[in-house]
């Protein structure tokens, strides 16, 4: 899974700065503070960032060999999803075979 250009811009201001307060980042980005927050949860459900009780956002780990590994257990989750969105959707068409079948 690749960041959205958004959220790299995000991680680029922490590499530049350390922290930064979700209000401030705000207004850098010239977005509401609300999508400010958004895409901080974001990067912290993906592991790249901490926040903390002011609100205040710093990188999680600047280890590049890190990031890479998330990124890559990322990608081996992606995969997992989709392959069980197909058997579910294999399942579903099963289903629907035995109900008709069950219906003669």
């Amino acid at each position: 899974m690749e960041l959205t250009p958004r959220l790299q811009d995000i991680i680029s201001i922490l590499k530049e700065r350390g922290t930064v307060n979700l209000r401030d980042l705000a207004l850098e980005l010239k977005i509401s503070p609300k999508t400010a927050k958004g895409y901080a949860r974001e990067l912290y459900r993906l592991g790249f960032v901490e926040i903390d009780e002011n609100e205040n956002l710093k990188l999680k780990n600047e280890n590049p060999e890190s990031v890479e590994n998330l990124k890559k257990t990322v990608e081996l989750h992606d995969n997992e999803i989709a392959l069980l969105k197909k058997e579910i959707e294999e399942l579903k068409e099963e289903i629907s075979r035995l109900k008709r079948t069950s219906k003669k």
